[in-house]
């Protein structure tokens, strides 16, 4: 515990200190380094339930993707990188498969790059809605910026709380995918999540939309901490199929990077929409 504890206060140390020397880039690259070697974990994950990923060049779509979706064009620039991506992909892995007999890569590989880059980058369309929506631009970006950080730190607190607070009080199991999950712990994950949406609003509230008062801070927590909770078990879902206990061995208490991205997955693309229509 003590191990996740301290990994997880560097990590947090490490972004915000990357956001205030280098800003935005320096958010655009760290989604895209986490986005990268958790769609690397899970195609190994894969490998270990007997597929067979193509990793290259998923890989490479995965980064274009998350990169493309601040540095070319629009907001919808990520939606088309994924598009041409996805069907660049299926025409290369169809003529290797087909050699082979057998169409043993498509699902794989085309499934990494949707579950992984595609939904994490919507935590970069967060940052360009902003940038869109608020002005100035450079209150726009700082407005982005906070916002996707919000994202994160709801969702990431919404396993911490269910942790703590399954630690103490849980008994009853929420799903057999993950037995040491419970209902106590979800319910306490997700006030966790509001706690910490009201306190960000509050403290950062120069960066915030003037429509993102407290109340809606709240309201909107609550569905982004129940899809961290699901993105949560859909990630041991996969771990329990390959028979690993965690994704990688990279971050001391946590394990793999997926281990930590795992919460992300779900709630950027929910985040992006809640804050689309409730907020803008």
């Amino acid at each position: 515990m003590q191990q996740r504890i301290l990994s997880f206060v560097v990590l947090w140390a490490v972004l915000g200190l990357s956001l205030l020397i280098f800003g935005v880039h320096a958010g655009v690259f760290f989604i895209a380094l986490l986005a990268f070697f958790t769609q690397l974990e899970l195609y190994l994950l894969f490998e270990k339930m007997g597929l067979k990923p193509i990793k290259s060049i998923g890989l490479i779509a995965g980064a274009v993707i998350t990169l493309g979706a601040y540095y070319l064009g629009g907001i919808d620039s990520g939606n088309d990188l994924f598009i041409l991506s996805f069907v660049v992909l299926a025409l290369i892995i169809i003529r290797l498969d087909l050699q082979a007999g057998r169409l043993r890569s498509f699902m794989p590989t085309l499934f990494g790059l949707l579950y992984v880059p595609y939904l994490i980058h919507f935590l970069i369309k967060t940052v360009k809605l902003a940038e869109m929506n608020v002005f100035p631009s450079a209150q726009g970006t700082s407005t982005g910026i906070f916002l996707a950080v919000w994202i994160v730190a709801v969702a990431k607190c919404a396993d911490v709380g269910g942790l703590l607070v399954g630690m103490r009080l849980g008994k009853t199991p929420l799903s057999v995918i993950s037995p040491k999950k419970t209902y106590e712990g979800a319910a306490g994950g997700i006030v966790f999540s509001m706690l910490i949406g009201i306190i960000l609003t509050a403290i950062f509230h120069k960066y915030a939309p003037e429509s993102f008062t407290w109340w809606r801070s709240a309201l909107i927590a609550i569905p982004i901490g129940i899809a961290s909770i699901a993105s949560d078990l859909v990630e041991s879902a996969f771990k329990r199929q390959a028979d690993v206990k965690d994704s990688g061995r990279l971050i001391p208490g946590i394990g793999g990077i997926f281990d930590l991205t795992d919460s992300l997955i779900l709630t950027a693309p929910l985040g992006y929409l809640l804050f689309k229509y409730m907020v803008f």
